[in-house]
């Protein structure tokens, strides 16, 4: 076993030694943490699972054209999310626009296309809808908002006077957000993602990271120190003692050279496993709720925590990017085009609006959820394009809607996250993020306050340190996939 020692910086003085912070997890929520923590003199330590940093912040070069870029996770920065905005303009990295005009595909035809930020329903349910959740938002009872929570979103919009055909539609819209029907979306987390403070008519989506949003990551590793960052690193067991913390984690490194081992259980033999331990005061736990209960607390988390990170699902979100040899879709439906379907591409967009390029190519993004999600992600590579293919002919005929190239991502088949971004059914808003919110011993976790397709986090750890504030559409992720702000009632987690 290896022992990371603490710092020695000043002596190695008491004061020194309490001043240093673990940090489980390099995605945004981890190195922003990490980043406020280093600026107030911390000595901070991450240590992240996979063989990257970044997380649900997954940007994407085709190796057939690598000027155009795309994103596997994160997608959109929002108008609100002033601390994303802050740390680029701190770190010279430009924001482009990311907007795009929705349509409807039904039966295989596009139909009307609505200008970013127009409502697309009957206009006069537009301030009914309106007034009808701000009550409910700005209510000082907590048990009438949960009485609220208690419904779907469906039944309530259907309540408000919404017909058939636009329930479907606003389905079609808001599953892209939550990552699951809205039939299965809890009343309160919905309200407060559209209507709650910070939301706004585009719904978030309004800018991205010039050079792909993995730029403000690798920005962020770069301050805080590559050197203290270690990736490849399975946490095991966190144990809190004595006013330490202390990890133990697997160095997994070189797990994908094992030689296989025999079939015969009494031949098989156990590889030995390379386990490191670190130590600081304190430590930052930030990922995925779904993730929690895989660590071996000592002393264990509470019944009410545990169960809550085991109740909270997360979204089942399969992303799709296709390079083509021409934008074919600009000649009829313009650079911003963007389209709910029901068919096979789920939700299509335009990922490389606002690129040149260094020909005319182009790259759409197909985004499903749900069951189609899990569908799409058991087919082959090559399956997946001849039937995305196939179903952007229909909307696109006499068009060459064959792909060049062809990458996926599947959110929820990945271990670290089980999914792109938290999905709080009926009745989990309240009880599961007042669980998950309060500190475990030394250890602050993230409450997963994302109640779409956002991914959001603040790491808070004493007076001394500066929240970090983050929240992603993963969609076109959420990372923890990650945009967005937070609603109301929460403290943007």
């Amino acid at each position: 076993m290896c022992e990371v020692n603490l710092p020695k910086e000043n002596g190695g003085n008491e004061e020194s030694l309490r001043r240093s912070c673990l940090v489980i997890g390099a995605g945004l929520a981890g190195l922003s943490a990490a980043y406020k923590l280093r600026l107030k003199g911390w000595h901070v330590t991450i240590l992240e699972a996979r063989d990257r940093i970044g997380g649900r912040v997954f940007s994407y070069h085709f190796r057939e054209n690598p000027d155009l870029y795309c994103e596997l996770g994160g997608e959109w920065v929002g108008d609100d999310h002033e601390q994303v905005m802050k740390l680029c303009d701190e770190f010279g990295l430009d924001l482009i626009r990311h907007r795009f005009d929705p349509s409807f595909a039904e039966l295989g035809c596009i139909g009307e296309t609505f200008q970013a930020g127009v409502w697309p329903f009957e206009k006069k349910l537009k301030k009914k809808l309106e007034t009808a959740v701000s009550k409910v938002l700005n209510l000082q009872d907590a048990k009438k908002q949960k009485e609220f929570d208690a419904q779907d979103w469906w039944t309530f919009l259907r309540d408000q006077g919404l017909s058939g055909k636009d329930l479907l539609r606003r389905d079609l819209m808001d599953s892209t957000d939550f990552g699951e029907s809205i039939r299965q979306a809890g009343a309160y987390s919905a309200s407060s993602e559209y209507y709650g403070e910070g939301s706004n008519s585009t719904d978030e989506m309004d800018w991205r990271i010039k050079g792909g949003n993995t730029r403000l990551v690798n920005a962020l590793a770069e301050r805080i120190g590559l050197a203290s960052i270690h990736t490849s690193m399975e946490v095991q067991r966190l144990e809190q003692s004595d006013g330490w913390v202390t990890i133990h984690a697997e160095d997994i490194r070189t797990v994908p050279f094992a030689p296989p081992q025999p079939r015969s259980k009494a031949a098989r033999k156990k590889m030995p496993k390379k386990i490191r331990r670190f130590k600081a005061a304190y430590c930052i736990c930030t990922v995925p709720a779904r993730v929690l209960n895989s660590i071996d607390w000592q002393p264990e988390l509470s019944e009410e925590k545990r169960l809550a990170a085991t109740n909270l699902q997360y979204a089942r979100i399969m992303k799709t990017v296709l390079l083509f040899k021409t934008r074919f879709w600009e000649k009829r439906m313009g650079g911003k085009f963007s389209c709910f379907t029901d068919g096979t591409s789920d939700f299509v967009f335009a990922a490389s609006v606002g690129q040149l390029g260094n020909h005319d190519q182009g790259i759409l993004c197909s985004y499903a959820i749900g069951d189609k999600a899990d569908d799409l992600a058991s087919r082959g590579t090559e399956d997946l394009r001849a039937l995305i293919a196939a179903d952007l002919a229909k909307l696109f005929p006499g068009e060459d809607t064959s792909p060049i190239a062809v990458e996926r991502y599947a959110w929820q088949e990945d271990k670290y996250t089980q999914g792109a971004y938290a999905f709080y059914r009926p009745g989990q808003w309240f009880p599961v993020r007042e669980a998950l919110r309060n500190p475990h011993e030394r250890t602050i976790s993230p409450v997963n306050i994302s109640q779409t397709n956002r991914a959001s986090w603040m790491a808070r750890l004493t007076a001394e340190t500066m929240p970090a504030v983050w929240s992603w559409r993963l969609i076109g992720t959420n990372t923890e996939m990650l945009r967005r702000r937070a609603s109301p009632a929460n403290e943007r987690c």
